[in-house]
């Protein structure tokens, strides 16, 4: 507001100025041929154009300052509304992700997600990257494949009692000995260090991808 007012003032000023300079010049016309002009015999009068100068420049770099500080603004909120457009992916804490297969649901903290992340990709990314599953491409860690097992895998406990003790798809056979598990530590190396909340963890964050790209997650080297 400090700004539009001197500038208001400052037009103002430019306006009386070229007024005055009009007036001057016009007599100065009038008297041509008869001797000196009033503009001539008025020091102050004489000194209105250098004043209007002065006041026009102020007036110019004012505006200069106002417009380059509106450009940046119109900047700035243009980008917000850009980056509000695009689309946003759900924050941690408005993802409920299913504890059991009883409703018992779970809200993940950042940490937690982020380790759940790291102990999946070190552990499991190798054949399941992006949540497919190298060694079978028709089923992998898509919320739909995870619903279909027996039993039903779509929640933390029943991914915690897989990596425990895994079976294939259908329920009937122990597989600890061809897929890395608890069970079979002894010829999985990486699983013989991991703990119980280790494994909630990585169940946890499977889910979490589940929730908030189920376009992308169980489509494995097709998105990542």
């Amino acid at each position: 507001m400090a700004c539009r007012r001197e500038v208001s003032v400052l037009v103002a000023l430019c306006l009386v100025g070229l007024g005055a300079h009009a007036f001057v010049v016009s007599s100065g016309r009038v008297a041509a041929g008869a001797g000196p002009s009033a503009a001539s015999q008025s020091p102050a009068l004489a000194s209105l154009p250098s004043l209007e100068a002065a006041a026009s420049g102020a007036e110019e770099a004012s505006c200069w300052s106002f417009a380059s500080r509106f450009l940046a603004g119109a900047a700035v909120g243009a980008f917000l509304l850009a980056a509000s457009a695009s689309p946003a992916r759900a924050d941690v804490d408005d993802v409920l992700v299913p504890v059991d297969g009883k409703g018992k649901t779970v809200m993940l903290t950042k940490e937690g997600l982020n380790r759940g992340k790291r102990l999946f990709n070190n552990a499991c990314a190798t054949c399941h990257v992006g949540g497919g599953t190298r060694t079978n491409q028709n089923v992998g860690l898509g919320i739909e494949e995870l619903k279909g097992s027996t039993p039903p895998r779509d929640n933390i406990e029943s991914l915690v009692d897989y990596q425990n003790n895994p079976t294939t798809y259908d329920g009937l056979k122990d597989i600890s000995e061809v897929h890395p598990s608890i069970r079979g530590a002894d010829i999985w190396p990486k699983m013989q260090s991991m703990k119980q909340s280790d494994l909630y963890d990585i169940s946890a964050y499977m889910l979490y991808m589940t929730a908030t790209i189920p376009e992308k997650w169980g489509g494995g080297k097709q998105y990542y």
